[in-house]
C-alpha cells in the first residue's frame, strides 16, 4: 500500500486485463429523478452503488439565480469535484507505481463561466471561458519524476479524457404514457389514427374503421407503456 493505493491488487488486475483486453470494456450507468413530488429541497436525486458501502444517495439543486433553491450541491460542482477526485486518484496511483511516496496531495479547479446561454439570452456563447487545474504536491521525489507522473496522469485519467475530448451523447426522449391513457395507446389504428382497433381471438388487431389488420401490440395489461 502506497499513497493509499493497493498496489498489489492493482498490479494483479492490470496484468489480468493486459492478457485479456476485452475485460477493459465496461458500461457505466446512472439513473435519477427530478423530484416533482416535493415543493422544497434538492431538485434531483440518484442512488449510486458502491462496492463496499452499499447505495449512496446523491442529491443536487440548482442555484437560486438559476431557479433552484440552493439546498444541495450544484451539479456542476459535482462535475468539478469528480474531476478533482479522478485526477488526484490517477496521480496518486501512478506516483505509487513509480515508487514515489506523496506526503501531501491537494487539488484545485477554477472555472470562469458565462451564463449567457444558460439564461436563454443568446445561444452559442461558450459556457466556460477558462478552466484551470492546480495540483499541490509534497514529496521527496525529484521534480523531473513528478512531472513524468503528471504527464502519465494527463494521458490516463478518465475524467481528463472526458473533459478534453468532444463526446456527443445520444439522447432519447421517452414519453411515458399514464395508465389512464393506456387504452388510447393500444387501440389507435396506425393507418387511420382513429381509436377503432379491436383485438381478435388470435391476438391480432383489426381496425373497425379502415380494415387494417395485423399484430401491432399486446393485449392491455396493468403495465407501464412508453413511447420514443
Amino acid at each position: 500500500m502506497l499513497n493509499r493505493i493497493d498496489l498489489e491488487g492493482f498490479k494483479k488486475v492490470q496484468e489480468e486485463y493486459r492478457k485479456d483486453r476485452s475485460k477493459c470494456k465496461k458500461t457505466l450507468e446512472v439513473k435519477g429523478r427530478w423530484r416533482l413530488d416535493v415543493g422544497y429541497g434538492p431538485q434531483f436525486e440518484t442512488k449510486v452503488k458502491t462496492e463496499r458501502a452499499g447505495e449512496i444517495t446523491v442529491q443536487t439543486d440548482e442555484t437560486i439565480i438559476l431557479g433552484g433553491g440552493g439546498t444541495a450541491v450544484h451539479p456542476v460542482h459535482y462535475c468539478m469535484a469528480g474531476f478533482c477526485g479522478c485526477f488526484s486518484a490517477a496521480f496518486a496511483k501512478w506516483s505509487a507505481m513509480a515508487g514515489i511516496e506523496l506526503k501531501k496531495l491537494d487539488i484545485r479547479i477554477v472555472a470562469d463561466i458565462d451564463l449567457t446561454t444558460g439564461f436563454g439570452i443568446e445561444d452559442g456563447i461558450d459556457a466556460v471561458e477558462n478552466y484551470k487545474l492546480e495540483i499541490f504536491v509534497e514529496s521527496d521525489a525529484p521534480i523531473e519524476e513528478l512531472n513524468e507522473v503528471l504527464e502519465a496522469t494527463k494521458k490516463r485519467c478518465f475524467c481528463m479524457y472526458c473533459i478534453t475530448t468532444p463526446i456527443v451523447p445520444n439522447i432519447d426522449m421517452i414519453v411515458e404514457i399514464p395508465e389512464e391513457k393506456l387504452e388510447e395507446a393500444l387501440f389507435i389504428c396506425p393507418t387511420c389514427f382513429n381509436k377503432t382497433m379491436v383485438f381478435l381471438d388470435d391476438n391480432s388487431q383489426k381496425c373497425e374503421n379502415c380494415g387494417t389488420i395485423g399484430y401491432f401490440t399486446r393485449q392491455p395489461k396493468a403495465e407501464r407503456v412508453s413511447q420514443k
